[in-house]
């Protein structure tokens, strides 16, 4: 009897506990209200900003649409159709020689008779059939050395004298020269000779030129029938040993008659 009177104390017990704590009823004013997430501003483009115009609100669009920029129309660039292909022009090959390429040349000018007969010799073992002739012409001789300021000739011989004092004797005032009163001091076949030559006439305070000195005379040219039309034919074969040839030039041969 006992026992059961401790039982029923427990159940009481856990009864008022269930309906105190966890079966609570709570009322609907009691509640508080769920707050539902307000939709972000809506995108507003430019023109309806100035205009001060916005339309109405739209009830939370799905997908809003981005702010495009303004279009404008462009023409497009005129293209001149294509031509067909039977117009089309076919190219040259550059490989193809002109009518005016040159099919006989002629080297020289030779000096003297042993130089040109020199240089034939060499074209023939160059498997050429050189043609030899001879026509009057200038000749370079060298790089020529010269005072031409004197104003007189005393102002010339007081500057042969200045040179001949210093070591340079090889100098001679020039007779009947244009202009008067030129001192000439050599004729050199190496331009470095030469230009040593002037500086040591200008170390003495005189004004030296280096130019071309020719020779009017009688002159030998070589012809040479080229293998193929254009050829050039190396002149440097024949600039070796001491008495080698300078100076030389390529030109077409003359007309025949």
């Amino acid at each position: 009897m006992r026992a059961f009177c401790l039982l029923l104390v427990l159940v009481n017990a856990l009864y008022f506990i269930w309906s105190q704590v966890i079966d609570v009823q709570v009322s609907s004013l009691d509640r508080v209200p769920i707050r539902v997430a307000a939709p972000p501003p809506r995108i507003v483009l430019a023109k309806e900003a100035q205009s001060g115009t916005q339309p109405p609100a739209e009830p939370e669009p799905e997908e809003e649409d981005e702010p495009v920029a303004d279009v404008r129309e462009v023409d497009p660039p005129q293209v001149e159709p294509l031509e067909s292909s039977g117009t089309v022009q076919p190219r040259v090959p550059p490989a193809v020689a002109r009518e005016d390429a040159l099919t006989c040349s002629s080297v020289g000018p030779f000096a003297d008779l042993g130089q040109a007969s020199q240089a034939q010799a060499t074209l023939r073992s160059m498997g050429f059939a050189p043609r030899q002739r001879v026509e009057q012409g200038e000749l370079w001789t060298g790089y020529w050395v010269s005072v031409r300021d004197s104003t007189n000739r005393e102002a010339a011989e007081a500057a042969l004298k200045k040179l001949n004092d210093s070591g340079i004797t090889d100098v001679y005032l020039m007779p009947g020269s244009d202009p008067p009163n030129v001192l000439s001091l050599g004729v050199f076949s190496d331009y470095q000779r030469a230009q040593r030559r002037a500086e040591e006439v200008r170390a003495l305070g005189l004004t030296a030129q280096i130019s071309d000195r020719k020779r009017a005379g009688s002159v030998f040219w070589i012809d040479v029938d080229l293998k193929e039309p254009g050829q050039a034919i190396d002149t440097s074969v024949f600039q070796v040993g001491q008495s080698r040839i300078l100076r030389l030039e390529l030109r077409s041969c003359p007309q025949a008659g």
